[in-house]
Parts: structure tokens; C-alpha cells; sequence
């Protein structure tokens, strides 16, 4: 009821000023005004699938080891946030990515730097593969974590106990990170739909012409 009529008023006001991409003007209004809702969707998939979802399978499956999380929401760096979100993702990758790059000789950085790197390109599978399209927004916004994670690892270093880090985090994902993904990938959805129905309109106009051609 919020999201999904934004958007289409964004798109309508897009194709009013006749350009083919946003203005800063549009772009900031949008942004603003999906913010808060784009939040709450997030939160409650977060508590539907892990904390109502897994935990009834657990249940079901008699799982004994039902920490799907922990209290991501008072990370005082992004590096911590990564790492308590989403603990079966996270022992995956440290299992089967991070330690197998140690074993081979490759540094914590570089280790990182793979995680990271595949993480990014599972993120975009997710997006591309449903709307037929590949444009790395995703990929691009997981691979920014990692200055971000150099970045509040330092402020938490300089002054430990601080809320930087954590303010940093929540802008990064709440109001600069998902809503400004929604918003472009929304536009290049658009842009591809539009021109996939210019080049039928062509097609068709190509195909009635060669039909009164022949009569």
C-alpha cells in the first residue's frame, strides 16, 4: 500500500519530464518517501524468516542449536553486523571460503575480500536472475561494505563504546542502502519493459506492412 503506488507515481513522473533517467530532484523525494517503508519490510521478512520461520522448522526437525541470529542491531561496526545477522549463512562461508583461502596461504584481508566477493555475486544472482537483467547494483553494494567495515573498525577503535559505527550501519542499510537499490533497479526494470514493448510495437508495425504488401 506504501511501496508499490511510490513507485508507480515515481516512474509517472519520470516519463512526465520526459527524461530517460531520474533527476537528483526525483531521486531525492523518492528515496525519502520509500525510507521508512523499505525498513519495515526489511524488519519484518528478517523476523518472519528467522526468527518465526526457522525456529518453527527447527522445532519441527527436533534442531537442537536454534541461534538463527543475534543482536545485529547494536553492531558498533558493520564487520560485527555481517557476522551476527545471519549465523548459518555466516558459518557457511567461514567454513567452507574463509578457512579453506587461510589453509591455501592467502591473508585475513584476501580472505575476506573472497568472502565478500562471493557474497556479492550470490546478492546479484538473487535480483538479476528474477527480473532478467544484470546491472550490479547489488554486487557493488556488498563489495562498499568492505571500506565500510575498515571505515567503523577504525571509529570503534578510536573511541570504543561509541554509537558511530552503529549509525553509520543503520544509514548505510536503512537510508542510503536498500531504498536507493529498490528505486534504481525499479527504473532499469522500467527502462527494459518500455523498450521490450517498442520493439514489439516495431515488429508488429514491420509485420502489417509486409501483410499489405502481399495483398
Amino acid at each position: 500500500q506504501v511501496i508499490r503506488p511510490t513507485l508507480d507515481a515515481m516512474i509517472k513522473d519520470i516519463e512526465q519530464s520526459g527524461q530517460t533517467f531520474f533527476s537528483p530532484h526525483i531521486f531525492g523525494e523518492y528515496l525519502l518517501k520509500i525510507m521508512i517503508a523499505s525498513t519495515y519490510v526489511w524488519l519484518l521478512v528478517f523476523y518472519g524468516f528467522f526468527h518465526v520461520f526457522l525456529n518453527l522448522l527447527a522445532e519441527i526437525l527436533k534442531f537442537g542449536d536454534r541461534v538463527f541470529y543475534r543482536d545485529w542491531w547494536n553492531s558498533s561496526n558493520i564487520s560485527s553486523y555481517w557476522r551476527l545477522w545471519n549465523l548459518p549463512v555466516h558459518y557457511w562461508l567461514v567454513r567452507h571460503l574463509y578457512f579453506p583461502c587461510i589453509r591455501i596461504g592467502a591473508g585475513k584481508g584476501a580472505a575476506i575480500f573472497m568472502v565478500f566477493f562471493f557474497s556479492a555475486i550470490m546478492h546479484e544472482m538473487l535480483i538479476s536472475v528474477p527480473f532478467h537483467m544484470i546491472r550490479f547494483y547489488s554486487f557493488f553494494g556488498m563489495m562498499g561494505q568492505i571500506p565500510l567495515v575498515a571505515i567503523t573498525k577504525y571509529f570503534d577503535k578510536v573511541r570504543p563504546g561509541s554509537s558511530i559505527g552503529n549509525i553509520v550501519f543503520w544509514i548505510s542499510f536503512c537510508i542510503v542502502g536498500q531504498p536507493m537499490a529498490v528505486i534504481m533497479y525499479t527504473i532499469d526494470y522500467w527502462k527494459q519493459r518500455s523498450a521490450g514493448s517498442d520493439y514489439d510495437a516495431v515488429i508488429v508495425g514491420i509485420d502489417e506492412s509486409q501483410m499489405n504488401a502481399e495483398l
